[in-house]
């Protein structure tokens, strides 16, 4: 499973970031047990107004996810195919809208600790979620926490902010559209961190461990796997101006719509 770093976020964080510029955070993802190794490599995220584009490097492979906040639309990239898919994401996000949030808690706390990441001071935060999600026919709980360090006068942070308050109201998605459909409700709770992430600052660094609760075979059986643990830590922010271009399907490649 491939988590990728989305409640609205409050009006003060916004009015109290810094002028709006667009924003490149590049990236340094480390994936442990299970199929989370699978995640490891170097991450390039894109923020320009309400669009994002992230390009992940897997081998000898780079992939990129491009997502266009008010056309709710996904672009999902494969550069050696030379191949992208377009996906249309108002169904996907009405589905997850169905979903009660009752259940749901994703939570960001202050602590006192501070940390130097990339030449900026960044607080401490502890995050958690909880998601209830189905597998077979057993109902299990997962759980997904740890540190996050976050920056709130990082470059382009207002940038950064308006995109995810812009994803909330459309309650758009992050992730494999694939994965949304099967469990939209743990992707509904992994927007919700992230928002509440965005409202803080800027994350420089967040190590999420993964559980699962139940007393059913299947909660029993993952949780004999191993926990699994995604850590990213960023290497540099920019504040440059980024080129529409970036944000659209490269020239020559293969399109297809979902």
């Amino acid at each position: 499973m491939i988590v990728r770093l989305g409640t609205a976020l409050a009006l003060t964080a916004v009015l109290a970031a810094p002028a709006a510029a667009d924003v490149t955070v590049n990236q340094k993802v480390t994936g442990k047990g299970g199929i989370a190794s699978m995640a490891s490599g170097d991450s390039v995220q894109y923020i320009k107004g309400t669009k994002m584009r992230i390009d992940q490097k897997r081998g000898d492979n780079e992939l990129s996810t491009i997502i266009d906040a008010d056309a709710q639309r996904m672009i999902s990239v494969d550069h050696r195919k030379k191949e992208a898919e377009i996906i249309d994401m108002t169904k996907l996000a009405a589905d997850m809208a169905k979903i009660s949030s009752g259940d749901i808690s994703a939570t960001v706390t202050p602590t006192s600790e501070t940390r130097q990441i990339a030449g900026k001071s960044c607080t401490v935060h502890h995050m958690s979620i909880s998601v209830p999600m189905q597998m077979g026919s057993d109902g299990l709980t997962v759980t997904m926490a740890g540190p996050a360090c976050l920056v709130k006068d990082a470059p382009g942070a207002a940038d950064y902010q308006a995109f995810y308050r812009t994803a909330a109201e459309k309650g758009l998605f992050f992730g494999d559209p694939r994965q949304v459909k099967a469990q939209p409700g743990q992707a509904k709770g992994m927007a919700k961190l992230y928002q509440e992430m965005a409202a803080r600052g800027l994350p420089y660094s967040s190590e999420l461990t993964m559980k699962f609760e139940g007393a059913g075979p299947m909660a029993a059986m993952m949780n004999k796997m191993g926990g699994m643990t995604m850590l990213t830590e960023v290497v540099s922010v920019s504040s440059d101006a980024i080129a529409d271009s970036l944000f659209e399907v490269p020239a020559g490649y293969k399109t297809k719509q979902r």
